[in-house]
């Protein structure tokens, strides 16, 4: 929108009405409801610091957010073998890390070489540590003895090809790039492989595994009902 709901503004001229404002006017609506999420998180520490005494004006109040659906996908091997060929080593380490451990993202990107033969890792999001025997996936130990083979200065299981670490940036810019040219190849499958993010490899992770109970402890979830939402 050319004019902005917020702007060089004191505490108290934030009102719940101004908040309801800002998510009519944000084109992505699911994306407003994350961005007044970081806002209250924002606003409790100014309380917590002494910026400001005024309570969070949304306190209390339900359903004053856009509504959200669960998103549904299915990422089939039809639209991960499209992305897939046309990747290159890195976007495709990743791809395979993050299908074979249901790793987030940035918890793919970061996770350090496996120590005797597990890898390790504490989930940036919820702080759980979680261990996968590399031996039990052909797809990990592939992985892990090309790394190893590798001359790195990086410590963390996915590198760039001088073995720099790998960042958010370059995998966006590389999946960016293999999905628009797989959708060019793939006719067909061409508004599914646009609407597939690179995120959505932790979705086929659990698709794969063998029941609702395994994906959930894949996923670290806290419980299979929210493996199920997911």
């Amino acid at each position: 929108h050319p004019e902005p709901v917020f702007g060089a503004t004191a505490w108290h001229d934030i009102t719940l009405p101004v908040l309801r404002q800002y998510l009519d006017r944000r084109s992505a609506k699911t994306q407003g409801n994350r961005e007044m999420a970081l806002l209250s998180i924002i606003w409790g520490k100014a309380r917590l610091w002494g910026m400001t005494a005024l309570p969070w004006p949304a306190a209390g109040v339900k359903n004053w957010k856009n509504e959200e659906q669960a998103r549904e996908f299915e990422v089939t091997d039809a639209l991960f073998d499209a992305v897939y060929q046309q990747a290159d080593r890195v976007l495709r380490d990743c791809m395979d890390i993050a299908t074979a451990t249901g790793m987030r993202l940035t918890d793919a990107r970061t996770v350090r070489m496996p120590m005797d033969g597990k890898l390790r890792f504490r989930a940036g999001k919820t702080g759980k540590w979680a261990f996968f025997e590399v031996a039990q996936s052909p797809v990990l130990a592939a992985l892990v003895q090309r790394r190893e083979a590798m001359k790195a200065y990086s410590v963390m299981l996915l590198t760039t090809d001088t073995g720099r670490q790998v960042s958010a940036r370059m995998l966006r810019d590389r999946y960016d790039e293999a999905r628009d040219k797989a959708a060019l190849a793939n006719p067909k499958l061409a508004t599914e492989i646009r609407a597939m993010y690179l995120r959505d490899m932790r979705k086929r992770a659990a698709d794969l595994a063998d029941d609702v109970e395994q994906a959930s402890k894949l996923l670290q979830h806290s419980s299979t009902k929210v493996t199920k939402v997911h």
